[in-house]
């Protein structure tokens, strides 16, 4: 059966209401209400309620009941990743109240069939969420830095710029900081290849996924990897033991490994403080006028639901 026309369809239409208002209301007051999502998570909660009193009388057999574990999981999950984007400031406290909502809406089962449908399915409604979001965001600051570059002194201002860059290099913090990178592109790769293993599924997005990771969250990231050196005395012990036990491996495969891993830490090294540049010069002068996070996220809830 059609997943739009499943049992599913009695948290579309609540789903539509609540994007639709808080849709209308970020762009109009720039606020999202505490009242829509309440009223979200209570109309949840409520069909999962009547769900599972209608199976334990044996009027029902819904699978809402038989992954209703996942779906808490999820949920719980969720909420934690919604408070720690809300912690490193990458989106507004509504915009992290309202992802719960909104994960809360979505039944385990909807999610696509191409995707892990496991404990973390709404990693999912993250990707649709942020990648529109991103790339828009992106693709304008772009547009506004070319009309509002002077190409006439653009080697004067591109000088100043490196001389700029090179006066706060700080050789030691961006060694940690590769390193940090380096071992966390390497703990994706060991975490998928043993979820592989194990359980026959990949990390969604497989090695793209922690390049979308280290972007949205490269300032956090960064800080840890430069100030806890814990982590950094654990970054050369698990880079070591990495090292020795691959060496049992064909030297051409290990090579290409720490090639291909060094080359995507390098990547968002470099990336990163050149779209920063970029996106800061357009978020200054026009994103914190006209940012409404609340219709990309109605926008990746849709594209979740009908995937």
């Amino acid at each position: 059966m059609d997943k739009v026309l499943s049992p599913n369809v009695i948290f579309l239409p609540i789903i539509l209401f609540i994007g639709f208002i808080t849709s209308f209301e970020d762009f109009k007051e720039y606020r999202i209400k505490n009242k829509w999502v309440i009223f979200g998570l209570f109309y949840s909660f409520l069909v999962y309620l009547f769900v599972f009193i209608l199976s334990n009388s044996g009027l029902l057999n819904s699978y809402l009941i038989r992954n209703f574990d996942k779906w808490c999981i999820n949920l719980i999950i969720s909420s934690l990743v919604a408070y720690l984007l809300w912690h490193f400031k990458m989106w507004g406290a509504g915009d992290a109240k309202l992802f719960i909502c909104y994960v809360a809406l979505i039944p385990i089962g909807q999610y696509s069939k191409v995707y892990f449908n496991y404990y973390f399915a709404s990693f999912l409604l993250l990707l649709t969420v942020f990648i529109p979001a991103t790339v828009f965001l992106i693709a304008q600051s772009v547009i506004y830095f070319i009309n509002s570059f002077d190409f006439s002194k653009s080697e004067e201002k591109i000088r100043g710029w490196i001389a700029e860059s090179l006066a706060k290099f700080n050789k030691i913090e961006a060694i940690k900081i590769l390193l940090g990178f380096f071992l966390f592109f390497l703990f994706f790769k060991v975490a998928n290849e043993q979820l592989y293993n194990f359980f026959g599924s990949r990390i969604p997005g497989d090695q793209n996924t922690p390049i979308l990771i280290s972007l949205l969250a490269f300032r956090p990231l960064a800080k840890i990897f430069n100030k806890n050196i814990k982590f950094i005395i654990f970054a050369l012990i698990i880079l070591i033991i990495y090292v020795v036990f691959r060496m049992a491996y064909p030297w051409q495969q290990f090579i290409l490994e720490i090639k291909n891993i060094l080359g995507k830490t390098v990547l968002i090294m470099v990336l990163f403080p050149a779209l920063k540049k970029i996106v800061d010069l357009y978020t200054e002068r026009v994103v914190q006028k006209t940012s409404h996070f609340a219709i990309w996220m109605f926008l990746g809830v849709l594209i979740t639901w009908f995937l």
